[in-house]
């Protein structure tokens, strides 16, 4: 079907009459010559003018015109072309989200070793807390999620990884010649963490409940840099994970220690809905991933 402009004009061009050139559309003579009179306003110039004897004529500004719209058919039908070969070289889009927190462990750069081995694939990778990241793959706006470990019954997940949750603590306080922190420890002092939205939050709380015992003081915050600030100046006690603790930014300093808790522990995996049957290169996603953390955690023991 006809519908742009530049192609009404063009079979105007070619045809000795509107009415031979609305055959062509279909259309009736009378919407063709309208729609080639709007096309004459938008561009400001005429394009055909009719001499004494009736005949209708090309002007020199439709002359230009022709030649710009033969250029852009033929840039239109060599586009056709190129998606053409990538629909059916089967070129794959896939759409990730991912936990907060989780490229920092993967690297700088992580999907780009998987791009380079599969130029079919391109990847849209968003960062969002952790309950978002589990609710937009729920809803189908994702087709995969790197979600911190997750239990939630209409996933499939494939853990990745996990590790101990520890506490910074200041080493002038007691705390700091503990081996291991008791949910005790930290429920006797105000306590920096990320809030509502994150697993480790959502954890403790129901660890406190679980146990009977009340809660301490909690502030909220999501960036890790606030958390161990908070613990430097002596405010508290602050949540980090093995990864975070030992960057050299925050392992350069001997006034605040990391110290593990007992039966806490903090991971991440690939989850995609069950309803959802992976394809070829998701698998090769979930694979390839599985082999980076495994050669991140060799490299790190």
């Amino acid at each position: 079907m006809l519908q742009d402009k530049c192609d009404y004009f063009m079979l105007a061009y070619d045809s000795p009459s509107f009415s031979a050139a609305a055959n062509k559309v279909p259309m009736s003579p009378q919407g063709f010559a309208k729609a080639i009179r709007n096309l004459e306003r938008e561009l400001g110039v005429p394009l055909f003018a009719v001499d004494e004897d009736g005949t209708r004529r090309a002007t020199p500004y439709a002359d230009e015109l022709y030649e710009y719209a033969k250029r852009m058919r033929a840039e239109r039908n060599l586009l056709a072309s190129a998606f053409e070969r990538i629909s059916s070289s089967g070129y794959v889009e896939l759409r990730i989200a991912c936990s907060l927190g989780v490229p920092g462990l993967l690297g700088s750069g992580f999907l780009d070793g998987f791009l380079e081995a599969h130029p079919d694939v391109s990847i849209t990778l968003n960062e969002m807390p952790d309950a978002l990241c589990e609710s937009v793959l729920r809803d189908g706006l994702y087709d995969l999620a790197l979600t911190v470990s997750s239990t939630a019954d209409d996933f499939v997940s494939h853990e990745l990884y996990a590790s101990p949750v520890l506490y910074w603590v200041r080493a002038d306080d007691p705390l700091a010649e503990c081996d291991v922190l008791e949910l005790g420890d930290l429920a006797q002092r105000r306590l920096a963490i990320p809030g509502d939205d994150f697993k480790c939050y959502c954890d403790l709380l129901a660890r406190f409940e679980r146990e009977g015992v009340e809660p301490p003081a909690i502030v909220k915050y999501s960036e890790i840099f606030w958390i161990y600030e908070f613990v430097l100046r002596g405010e508290g006690i602050g949540f980090t994970l093995p990864h975070l603790a030992s960057l050299e930014v925050f392992n350069g300093s001997d006034a605040v220690v990391a110290l593990p808790t007992r039966d806490f522990r903090w991971g991440f995996g690939v989850s995609y809905l069950k309803a959802h049957t992976p394809g070829p290169r998701e698998e090769d996603l979930i694979a390839y991933l599985e082999q980076r953390v495994a050669r991140r955690m060799r490299t790190r023991a």
